[in-house]
């Protein structure tokens, strides 16, 4: 029986692997992995198709996965581990907090994306570089997880706790799905 949990692995693969073939296209705003065959995810598998001749459906059929996986083990054999993210943005005693803006704030969204299947029921963030409510929230998930004070604020502690785990996790299926998928 194919459950839920594989389901969700299954697709945060097809996830990552489109996220790689993204970034080496350098789309604008790559994929980001959250185990959930959602409208972006569509999208992100039809123009794999459209690029590649492939009928555009938007459902990943067995010539889409194959040439899928082909492209991404043919990007990932020259790969390096990913250079750390370790730069504090906003100066050594600086905070991102409600209202902020700008790059500094995508990078945070992005890291704690990778961090929240971990730890979180969370819905992934959207990247859009302003640190709104949903934004704070999540920083406060991850600040519980990480034992820091939950104040809803990056501090460089938050920074630097969300850095090593996105450098550590980054391609890494989260642990509750392949939890849930062994007691199946």
């Amino acid at each position: 029986m194919y459950t839920e949990a594989q389901r969700r692995a299954h697709i945060y693969d097809l996830q990552r692997f489109l996220r790689r073939i993204q970034r080496e296209h350098d789309h604008p705003q790559p994929l980001v992995p959250d185990g959930i065959y959602g409208p972006e995810t569509a999208a992100a598998v039809r123009d794999f198709q459209r690029h590649n001749g492939l009928p555009v459906t938007g459902t990943v059929d067995f010539a889409t996965w194959t040439l899928l996986f082909k492209e991404y083990s043919a990007l990932t054999r020259g790969d390096t581990l990913p250079s750390a993210v370790s730069f504090f943005p906003a100066g050594a005693h600086a905070k991102l907090s409600l209202g902020d803006k700008g790059p500094s704030v995508c990078a945070l969204q992005l890291m704690l994306n990778t961090a929240i299947p971990h730890f979180s029921n969370l819905s992934p963030l959207s990247l859009t570089g302003e640190y709104d409510h949903d934004t704070a929230e999540a920083v406060r998930r991850a600040q519980q997880a990480f034992q820091l004070p939950t104040t809803g604020e990056a501090d460089r502690a938050t920074w630097d706790a969300l850095a090593r785990f996105h450098n550590h996790y980054f391609d890494h299926t989260p642990l509750a799905w392949r939890l849930a998928e062994a007691e199946q």
